[in-house]
């Protein structure tokens, strides 16, 4: 057979596979839509922004090169946040309890009298803590997994960094980001004598989950299944090889055409065969018989 493909065989097996082709398109639609909308668990995101700016000096030109300096440096805070040394405290200090403090510690005042003795005027008062139940529970917190839900990125020439946090549960998610902040602002301090660190926006709740994107699953899942049925069809026209004309037997492989016969169907007894062909051959004999006296 010629199984050479040209752009009308493709027209005609398009055409043909049309049906096959949108069948499989909607069952594989349907089934990108159920998986990424009942199975796949949404994952919410949260960020909070972030300035590090050290102390300016006056000069203007020393201004300008702290400024960019602090812009180049965005890359190391980037390494340091997802390290253990800020994720561990941020997961410990989710997971366990902490204690508040509700009322500051005052000093002991003193008067002093006439001739000079100073004496106690009001007592020293102790700071006052309450201790605040964990948030989460350690299995819903784990620092190896919390280093690959989260990615900080800037804007070029910005000092502001922002750090997202993925998780499947968005109060978590928020939680997580503002708390990486507070440890970040405290350890930073240690780790390169920076003091003056913002934090320009706190991580809030979103209701809207970032991923999995349901239309794009299902537009791919459409796609992929039209694909397949164009596939599943070219593959069989280019594998079938019955005979399509009677020209190919004749002009291609030189055989001699000795006639046709049709197809007659599936033969239950031959004895009815028998019966219809003597019944047709009775009833044409007397049609010749008038011809010829006619004639």
């Amino acid at each position: 057979m010629d199984n050479i493909i040209d752009i009308k065989r493709l027209w005609l097996i398009l055409r043909k596979n049309m049906i096959l082709m949108i069948i499989w398109g909607m069952i594989l639609a349907g089934f990108a839509f159920s998986v990424s909308k009942f199975i796949i668990q949404p994952q919410y995101s949260s960020s909070v922004a972030l300035l590090v700016n050290r102390k300016q000096d006056e000069n203007t030109g020393a201004q300008f090169q702290n400024q960019q300096a602090d812009v180049q440096i965005i890359n190391t805070y980037k390494d340091i946040i997802t390290r253990p040394v800020i994720l561990n405290t941020v997961t410990k200090n989710l997971t366990t309890k902490q204690k508040q403090l509700v009322k500051k510690a005052k000093p002991a005042t003193y008067k002093t009298l006439a001739d000079g003795t100073q004496i106690v005027d009001q007592q020293a008062q102790p700071a006052e803590y309450k201790i605040i139940d964990a948030k989460y529970k350690k299995s819903d917190i784990d620092a190896k997994r919390l280093a690959g839900n989260i990615s900080i990125n800037n804007e070029q020439n910005s000092q502001i960094f922002t750090v997202n946090v993925k998780d499947t549960n968005n109060k978590l998610a928020k939680d997580v980001a503002n708390e990486i902040a507070k440890v970040f602002k405290q350890k930073i301090k240690s780790i390169m004598s920076v003091s003056n660190v913002s934090v320009v926006s706190k991580a809030t709740i979103s209701d809207t989950p970032v991923s999995p994107n349901v239309k794009l699953f299902t537009l791919v899942g459409l796609m992929l299944g039209i694909f397949i049925g164009f596939v599943w069809g070219l593959i069989k026209e280019v594998t079938d090889r019955t005979v399509k004309g009677v020209d190919y037997l004749t002009d291609e492989l030189q055989l001699t055409n000795l006639g046709r016969i049709n197809f007659i169907g599936k033969i239950k007894k031959i004895e009815k065969v028998i019966n219809t062909t003597n019944t047709a051959v009775s009833t044409e004999r007397p049609r010749q018989t008038r011809s010829g006296r006619r004639i």
